[in-house]
């Protein structure tokens, strides 16, 4: 991997620098990120702290403040003012806990800021996630710097000509486009100032536009079917439109966009491509940046999950075998076998909260084998018939015949949908019609749902897709973009422990699929599942 092309600046691992005056303490930190795939640099006081940095260029330093030579404040103000080194990331780690302090810190320009006596575990968890960050940044910067050569190579290569021009009306950037269309060459526009420019109706709307404020309004301005003057005495007719560039409300130049009118229509197609592409780049920009966030918060809220889980299951299970062996003991005792039943539900309700934080936070490896989906859901279906006769909810089942197989983990995708065809039961409680339809089709784009669009699905995509609707009341319009969300839940309490539906979406994730909930027109509610007909179909998109 070349320099150019590593995350983090000449390294192909985050450099970090451990700044501290203690002895012990630097050992307690080295040892707490060594092994981690970092390569660490060690400092023993601010001076020397500073020599490093410019000599190594660390990605991130850990920075104890209260320190002889130089505090932990200076170097951080140093760091921040000099543009060579501003943007490298700061985490305090003080005793001091005072909030003036910590303010002072975060003003300064840290990122974060914890306390002495510090775990370990914390301050490693704290720097892999400020890694992340900005690893993520600094992608993105890379993606906007490409995006801004596409630009470039964009305007170079319309047929709209664009000139800027300046606070004077003089001309400061010009397109090939625009000196064809203005019958001059790049050097001949530039020099112009504003009382060159022909006809007069074009040097008034320019005037116009960079007019002060209160003097006139300054919104973009249109001219059709503009009669524009040609060295060889003729004229071209151009459509012609002016738009301001403000800063604090003044205007400071303006950018024209003249269009041949000959070649409207073939250029407004292409302009609509690009415009299409461009914003398509910034979505996905975006919304990479969103999930890889919430992708590290919720890996630190499945390791803090799995830890509370795993020391409350024991106790548990030593309560409930109390319970069992008392129940002989307490059977001529009406009352305190009652408030024995009492206690064994109450266990069995944190037992399934402990399950599901355990089922959140466990590593989610996939056994996939070729399967059909219908197979899935009909066996889905076999394991709450009795639930559904209980309930007298009728079944309308329209699977499609053609659908091909694909690798799933069949014991995964049954717990999905499980899991709805449960939620979809609770929702109508009796005497309500479940129906579930699958088909492979060619979705259309004003059929995917937010979080198809995430997973990277398309308009003309071909997907298997799993619709389950069910004729309840339907979903709150102000839980809809919450229903994911671990440990958000609609049922009652004691109902619910409000990771299921964000289990079934991490696993539908997991084979490069998509889910979405909404309310049907009609009443009730519906959820709709896409997968790639097949693995490689996610390579290409």
């Amino acid at each position: 991997m070349s320099e150019d092309k590593k995350p983090f600046g000449g390294y192909a691992m985050p450099a970090i620098l451990l700044v501290d005056d203690v002895a012990a303490n630097l050992r307690v930190l080295y040892e707490s990120l060594n092994g981690r795939n970092y390569k660490l640099l060690i400092a023993n006081g601010g001076k020397q702290a500073l020599e490093v940095v410019h000599k190594s260029h660390p990605d991130l330093v850990l920075l104890d403040i209260m320190m002889p030579d130089m505090d932990g404040f200076e170097v951080c103000r140093r760091l921040k003012q000099d543009p060579e080194t501003a943007h490298i990331v700061v985490i305090f780690l003080s005793a001091l806990d005072d909030t003036t302090d910590k303010l002072r810190g975060f003003q300064l320009g840290a990122v974060d800021y914890v306390t002495k006596p510090f775990h370990p575990e914390e301050v490693a968890a704290r720097v892999e996630t400020h890694c992340k960050l900005l690893s993520l940044e600094r992608e993105l910067a890379r993606r906007n710097r490409q995006l801004e050569l596409v630009r470039d190579r964009i305007l170079n290569s319309m047929t709209e000509g664009v000139v800027g021009l300046d606070r004077n009306g003089r001309a400061s950037f010009v397109n090939p486009a625009a000196e064809r269309i203005l019958g001059a060459d790049a050097r001949q526009i530039l020099a112009r100032e504003l009382p060159d420019w022909e006809p007069e109706m074009l040097r008034e709307a320019i005037g116009r536009i960079l007019a002060e404020p209160g003097e006139i309004d300054h919104n973009e301005i249109s001219l059709s079917n503009l009669a524009l003057p040609m060295p060889d005495g003729g004229t071209r007719q151009a459509e012609l439109r002016i738009a301001p560039i403000c800063e604090n409300e003044r205007p400071r130049g303006a950018v024209l966009v003249l269009r041949d009118l000959s070649e409207r229509h073939r250029v407004e197609a292409r302009l609509n491509r690009t415009n299409n592409e461009l914003n398509k780049s910034h979505r996905e920009l975006r919304q990479a940046q969103m999930q890889l966030i919430q992708a590290a918060k919720l890996e630190s809220v499945g390791r803090l999950a799995a830890g509370v889980a795993h020391e409350v299951k024991n106790p548990l299970a030593i309560v409930q075998l109390g319970l069992d062996y008392l129940e002989a003991a307490l059977a001529t005792d009406p009352v305190a076998s009652e408030v024995r039943r009492d206690m064994l539900t109450a266990v069995s309700r944190a037992d399934t909260v402990v399950r599901g934080l355990l089922d959140f936070s466990r590593e989610r490896a996939l056994e996939l084998r070729s399967h059909a989906i219908n197979d899935i859901v009909n066996e889905s279906l076999k394991l709450v018939r009795h639930e559904l006769t209980q309930r007298n909810i009728a079944v309308d089942a329209a699977l499609a015949e053609d659908l091909p197989k694909r690798q799933f983990d069949a014991d995964k995708l049954q717990q999905v949908f499980l899991n709805l065809f449960m939620n979809a039961m609770h929702a109508m409680q009796h005497d309500g019609r479940l129906r579930v339809t699958t088909n492979l089709t060619q979705i259309d784009g004003d059929e995917l749902g937010p979080h198809a669009r995430q997973c990277g699905f398309l308009g003309g995509d071909t997907v298997i897709r799993v619709v389950i609707e069910d004729s309840g009341p339907g979903i709150k319009p102000e839980d809809l973009d919450r229903l994911f969300d671990p440990y958000f839940t609609t049922k009652r309490q004691g109902e619910g422990t409000g990771l299921g539906l964000s289990v079934t979406r991490n696993i539908v994730t997991l084979h490069q699929g998509s889910i979405d909930l909404e309310n049907r027109n009609r009443g009730g509610a519906r959820a709709v599942l896409l997968f790639r007909k097949d693995e490689k179909q996610r390579d290409e998109a």
